[in-house]
């Protein structure tokens, strides 16, 4: 069988058989990754919508926390409830938290009503002028609505004629100053947001979108109403996962998504928590359409594959004629010289291309000198630095525009002497730079590194530098040629992009996110290496004062100023990060005993205490913070369960007087004892009137 039908039949095989094998073995695995694709993706897109409902939920709780905790509001409810009160308007508190709740139904266009409610009932304010001075007969269900679920309720129908939709209930209860009851902040919302929210999820035409309640209410499109998903027939195959949801049994047994047939379909729910609320949102995917949709789409590959492999072939045949034409003339050569006649060359004989191979085959040990001198003008003339590495005459070629961007110059054009050896590398890249020179010169066939190096105006500069190893016909190495790169600007550029991803752009730490990232790799590695390490978590008291009393310039100052304090002291022991507003957190590495993050977070306190001069103000300002310390693997197993422990344990120190640190809570002690005095560890108190305000 002669070449040509050989190379006929390779090309052909390889055209068909991977195709064959393709269609063929892996049509299943293809379908499998797309349905896997497609979950994955609508877990992303759940997640991140709920994550955003999530953050409503939390801004509607802070802001209804805030009113319910103000001053105004604290005075007025107490007078409400002693005997002989009697409503006015002339009432300043009252005149205060009137344009207060009416503002906020300006600035919320799903914020329908606002009432506070006293002890007994009385409706003693209201963006409803209406409402005030009643007396609500079911005002015991909204006190208790307050102190579950965070004061969200389930869904509810709004019950007006004209216009009946789902609403729901935020509750708040007002505290005395000795943490007492003293009535309520009720707050009424349409569900107009939440619905533009679910809206925006960019999800395939087969999947649909929808939110579930505490107490088993499914909230879907067209968002006219709301059904429990005992009687919603979509989700009658489901009802074991979403009732495993609504009370958790089976210790994870379903996962977060439920596979169930409804009839002839075939159907996925996938779900994604709403933690503030204690919602859940949910995705119903109708994968028997899908899967058609897949099935349909591996019929159109097949049918282009087979197109594709009859070109290939057809013109595989027409470049294999054209190809092996040649070759025949060149095997007579080939025979000749097998058959020993060593001193045969190609005879050069007219003007075709096997005469033009011959003259310069007969050329080419002439050339060789003219092409080394044409290698180095080509070196020369490139913006790239190029240098060759002589291995058997120990010298170092580099091109002259070497010198026009470092300071450095070989004394001769010795390996030792060269700029590999001798050339000034940034100290932190140094040790790496110099393993790499090692590895070139020795086993490595190549590298590729990037540096800091000096250059000619005296800073450094990155470069990336990559080098080749050539070998003779008996494997020996001869030379090594590589290129120097001026990668500065790209690598500053990147580098400017990673730290605005990862820093916060006021205080210059980490991010929320990568405080946590962070954090769980230093978990990881905590138990691997059994050392002790705590993370502490920060809370400016009274912060808003510096706002309300200089203007956010001075807050801004603020907030920088605790940042480098907590910044310089876990420098070279740990990390930080701002984890929002004026929250800040830390984690501290390597502790000898358990009090050196006591004396660390005293140290932060006294600190702060000092003061600074602030630019905005001309003031010396004195700042004050409660610290929460938890231990890794102790106060929790992962970064958001020891977050959750140093917080608690700093909210501990802001019910007891702020301005000083605690313990978080672990299996064997708690930051408060039996009596709710302070553990030992635990900073003092510095005054009930803070802890109040709180």
């Amino acid at each position: 069988m002669n070449v040509k039908i050989k190379l006929a039949l390779a090309v052909i095989l390889i055209a068909i058989a991977p195709v064959i094998i393709l269609n063929s073995a892996f049509s299943s695995n293809i379908k499998k990754a797309y349905i896997s694709l497609m979950a994955t993706n609508t877990k992303n897109i759940i997640s991140n919508q709920s994550e955003n409902i999530n953050f409503y939920f939390e801004d509607i709780s802070s802001s209804t926390r805030e009113i319910a905790s103000s001053e105004s509001m604290r005075r007025y409810t107490q007078e409400s409830n002693e005997a002989g009160f009697t409503m006015s308007d002339d009432n300043e508190d009252y005149e205060r938290i009137t344009a207060r709740i009416n503002n906020m139904i300006t600035y919320d266009s799903s914020l329908k009503k606002i009432m506070v409610i006293n002890n007994s009932g009385l409706i003693i304010a209201s963006t409803d002028d209406s409402d005030v001075g009643e007396t609500m007969t079911n005002y015991n269900g909204f006190f208790f609505l307050a102190t579950e679920n965070n004061g969200i309720s389930s869904f509810n129908m709004s019950g007006e004629k004209d216009n009946n939709m789902p609403v729901f209930f935020v509750a708040k209860s007002i505290l005395s100053y000795d943490n007492e009851r003293q009535g309520i902040v009720y707050e009424l919302y349409d569900t107009e947001y939440i619905q533009k929210l679910m809206n925006n999820a960019q999800l395939d035409k087969y999947t649909v979108i929808a939110l579930m309640d505490k107490s088993g209410n499914i909230f879907e499109y067209p968002f006219k109403t709301v059904k429990s998903y005992t009687e919603n027939k979509t989700y009658s195959g489901a009802n074991d996962f979403l009732r495993d949801i609504i009370n958790p049994s089976n210790n994870g047994k379903f996962g977060d998504s439920y596979d169930f047939a409804d009839g002839k379909n075939k159907r996925t729910v996938f779900k994604a928590d709403v933690s503030h609320c204690g919602w859940t949102m949910l995705a119903l995917t109708d994968r028997y359409s899908f899967e058609k949709q897949v099935r349909e789409s591996n019929r159109f590959m097949r049918n282009i594959s087979t197109g594709i492999v009859v070109l290939v072939c057809v013109g595989a045949l027409v470049f294999i004629h054209f190809f092996t034409k040649p070759i025949y003339e060149i095997l007579q050569i080939s025979r000749q010289k097998e058959n020993g006649k060593s001193d045969i060359q190609f005879r050069v004989r007219g003007s075709d291309e096997f005469s033009r191979i011959g003259r310069t085959f007969n050329k080419i040990m002439d050339d060789i000198y003219e092409s080394e001198q044409r290698y180095r003008t080509i070196a020369e003339m490139s913006n790239n630095i190029i240098f060759e590495i002589n291995l058997k005459k120990n010298t170092v070629f580099v091109s002259k525009n070497f010198d026009k961007k470092f300071s450095f110059r070989a004394k001769d054009d010795t390996i030792e002497e060269s700029f590999l050896y001798k050339m000034r590398i940034h100290k932190d890249d140094h040790d790496r730079f110099a393993n790499d020179v090692e590895r070139i010169l020795g086993s490595s066939n190549s590298i590729q590194g990037e540096y800091r190096a000096k250059s000619i105006y005296g800073d450094f500069i990155w470069i990336m530098i990559k080098a080749t190893k050539f070998f003779n016909r008996e494997e020996i190495p001869t030379k090594i040629i590589g290129v120097i790169l001026d990668i500065d600007r790209e690598k500053k550029s990147e580098m400017h992009l990673i730290q605005r991803a990862n820093y916060d752009a006021l205080t210059q730490i980490y991010k929320r996110e990568t405080f946590i990232e962070a954090l769980a790799s230093e978990i990881e590695s905590s138990r691997y290496k059994k050392n002790l390490s705590a993370v502490m978590f920060y809370d400016l008291d009274d912060f808003k004062h510096f706002n309300d009393e200089y203007g956010h310039a001075c807050g801004d100052e603020v907030l920088k100023f605790v940042a480098d304090t907590i910044n310089e002291l876990s420098f070279d022991r740990g990390f930080a990060g701002r984890f929002g507003g004026d929250e800040f957190v830390a984690c501290f590495t390597n502790l000898t005993l358990y009090g050196d993050a006591g004396k660390i977070a005293q140290e932060v306190i006294d600190i702060l205490g000092k003061g600074f001069i602030s630019e905005s103000t001309g003031m010396k300002l004195e700042i004050h913070c409660s610290i929460g310390i938890a231990f890794l693997n102790e106060s929790g197993k992962t970064s958001e369960e020891v977050i959750a422990a140093a917080d608690a344990a700093m909210y501990d120190i802001k019910k007891h007087g702020k301005s000083a640190f605690a313990y978080a809570k672990s299996s064997s002690q708690s930051p408060l004892d039996a009596t709710g005095a302070l553990a030992p560890g635990t900073s003092q108190i510095d005054s009930d009137e803070d802890m109040a305000a709180q």
